[in-house]
């Protein structure tokens, strides 16, 4: 996919290429909603270095780009950083369930859904 704009990743490999999907202009909007009532924080997200599920991402385009991960969320805005809180994973869940069947079903399968 060349464009990457709104395409999000779910951090589920080791070895092996992520599963990646785009989401719909309605899911877009919706999200961005989210990101706007969503709570600053000043924890920097800490990812884990195990193997099995490391969160999502979410492109927004080339440079721009939220990280999820143990309800926290980064957006990397071509280089600025922006933590929020993201109580109860409301907006990881939520990047998670857009994602298209076959993916929601590895999801489910490995118990992160």
């Amino acid at each position: 996919m060349t464009n990457k704009k709104w395409s999000a990743t779910a951090l589920l490999f080791s070895g092996r290429q992520n599963p990646e999907w785009v989401l719909t202009p309605v899911q877009q909007k919706n999200w961005e909603e989210c990101w706007q009532m969503a709570v600053p924080s000043n924890t920097e997200i800490e990812f884990p270095s195990r193997l099995g599920y490391a969160g999502c991402i979410l492109h927004y385009d080339e440079q721009s780009y939220w990280q999820l991960y143990n309800g926290n969320v980064l957006f990397n805005d071509n280089g600025k950083k922006i933590f929020k809180k993201d109580d109860e994973r409301k907006m990881e869940f939520f990047l998670l369930y857009t994602a298209p069947a076959e993916v929601k079903k590895i999801l489910k399968e490995q118990g992160i859904l």
